[in-house]
């Protein structure tokens, strides 16, 4: 989509715009283009109420306006204001189109709130990524969870639909969901005394499905081994393969990659790691966790840790794992 938009050229007439569809398989009438000053705007038309009444974001590195388009309809648009910036914009504006494509060309009005509400999300998202490094432990799942996805979903369901499945940059409670199984990837440097920490009361809560817990451990490499990879180097590779896939996943990488709060630094190639095992545990019966159904009244927010020894009897093969998920 990125290339297809900087192909747009500028119209000549002051007010206009010169526009295009920016997905035909999309539901909603999303479109790219660029307005008679060369910005670049996005644009959707929908039946609105009361335009007036929506919460409209504001923020320095782009407009955002609704404005008549005939027919009862209003268009949302947002026209990027520093050229500098098109990257993230391009990106944010394929994550609306993420957000909104389960609704039903009917549901233009639904899809629109979905589409400001998502925009006020990055808008937040981007604010707190500025100029801030991921700490030790972020980095560390991330290079877990960028390795689950290369090493094993890539090979069993290839890049785009791979990439599909990964929810954890999002803030979803879930790291991976594959075909109506949830993963949780936790990934630490390899100790005598390891434990798994589990962020609340939910994640391992049976009730959302089945869950299959893949514990993974790393250990720091001298980045002169061949077998060594920084943060920035597995992204690095990642979003090669991708491209030579053929398919719109680098995309849909980056905003996973902006989710999580990674842009490429230098800081990130201080420090270079090798995957040293991975076991999978089935989350079911007297596995050891804490479920909501556990707390008493006004307990929430938990967070907790498993000693990785007590996990071993719930130990599960790939077969095990993967069988019955991906034919």
């Amino acid at each position: 989509m990125l290339n297809e938009w900087e192909a747009i050229i500028p119209p000549y007439d002051p007010g206009s715009y010169n526009v295009r569809l920016a997905d035909s398989s999309h539901p909603l009438d999303f479109r790219i283009g660029r307005d008679y000053r060369g910005r670049f705007v996005f644009q959707l038309d929908a039946e609105c109420a009361e335009p007036g009444a929506l919460d409209l974001p504001k923020m320095s590195a782009m407009t955002c306006e609704v404005e008549p388009a005939g027919d009862g309809r209003s268009r949302f648009v947002l026209t990027l204001s520093n050229a500098a910036d098109f990257r993230n914009f391009a990106l944010m504006c394929k994550s609306l189109m993420l957000a909104t494509d389960k609704f039903t060309p009917s549901q233009a009005r639904e899809g629109l709130l979905q589409a400001v509400e998502e925009v006020h999300r990055w808008q937040e998202m981007l604010r707190r990524r500025a100029d801030r490094l991921l700490s030790k432990t972020e980095r560390i799942g991330l290079v877990g969870e960028l390795l689950f996805l290369r090493d094993v979903l890539s090979d069993r369901l290839g890049w785009n639909a791979a990439i599909r499945c990964w929810n954890g940059p999002g803030g979803h409670e879930q790291d991976f969901v594959v075909a109506g199984s949830i993963f949780e990837v936790k990934t630490q440097v390899v100790t005598a005394d390891r434990r798994i920490r589990i962020s609340s009361e939910d994640q391992l809560d049976p009730v959302q499905g089945r869950i299959l817990l893949c514990n993974q451990g790393i250990a720091p490499l001298p980045s002169v081994d061949p077998a060594a990879r920084t943060l920035n180097l597995l992204v690095s590779e990642i979003r090669d393969a991708m491209a030579q896939a053929g398919s719109g996943a680098p995309e849909l990488l980056d905003i996973a990659l902006l989710e999580a709060g990674y842009e490429e630094r230098q800081d990130y190639d201080e420090e270079s790691w090798v995957l040293v095992d991975r076991t999978y545990y089935e989350v079911c019966g007297t596995f050891p966790r804490i479920e909501r159904s556990d707390l008493r009244p006004g307990v929430d927010m938990v967070k907790y840790s498993i000693r990785v020894s007590d996990c071993v009897p719930f130990t599960v093969s790939d077969d095990e794992v993967f069988g019955g998920i991906i034919q």
